[in-house]
């Protein structure tokens, strides 16, 4: 019985610990896995698996700002390769539930690029677009957060080294958008 206590004590011990207050201020950089869904000019989509990196500095417990860079695997098919990728750059503004769970939402600017490779057919479209995404944080320890978050990046694309134009094709992608849903894991310092 007494070893029974003991290790209850060493178990809520063990818990105050894992509970201490969490830090929200400061740079964080971390990592995610992303199911990135690509479209543009009503055409339609492409999904796949993608990576990024991300980081930011929160000023205080509400409001930062964050850098986000992915790049998708191929998004293509039937002897299409398709990759989709962005920068961007928003304010972050965060609303803690308690020490350990927080909701955050961003909205920024963002450089887009869609490279397709269709056997002698090889372009690069990149341009300028808006970005907004939403999440939920999870901190496992006063340093290390988990996150679960859903971006969109919408703009048009104009293909690098564009040459030839005509009514079918004007070297454009209009309505281009890349959503991902992301699973990352960063570090705050």
């Amino acid at each position: 019985m007494n070893k029974m206590k003991l290790a209850a004590l060493a178990a809520l011990i063990a818990s105050t610990g894992a509970m201490a207050e969490t830090d929200n201020t400061g740079f964080y950089v971390g990592g995610a896995i992303n199911q990135v869904k690509a479209s543009g000019d009503g055409e339609g989509s492409s999904d796949g698996v993608g990576f990024g990196a991300y980081g930011g500095y929160n000023f205080n417990e509400w409001f930062g700002l964050e850098a986000n860079l992915f790049a998708s695997g191929d998004l293509g098919e039937d002897g299409v390769d398709v990759g989709a990728g962005a920068l961007t750059f928003t304010p972050k503004f965060t609303y803690h539930f308690n020490d350990t769970f927080s909701a955050f939402a961003k909205v920024g600017v963002a450089s887009m690029a869609v490279v397709v490779d269709y056997g002698p057919f090889d372009a690069d479209y990149t341009g300028w677009g808006l970005t907004w995404g939403v999440g939920v944080n999870a901190a496992l320890t006063e340093k290390l957060n988990l996150r679960l978050s859903y971006d969109e990046t919408r703009g048009d694309l104009d293909e690098d080294g564009f040459w030839f134009d005509n009514d079918y094709y004007n070297g454009e992608i209009d309505n281009v958008k890349i959503s991902q849903i992301s699973l990352g894991l960063h570090y705050q310092f």
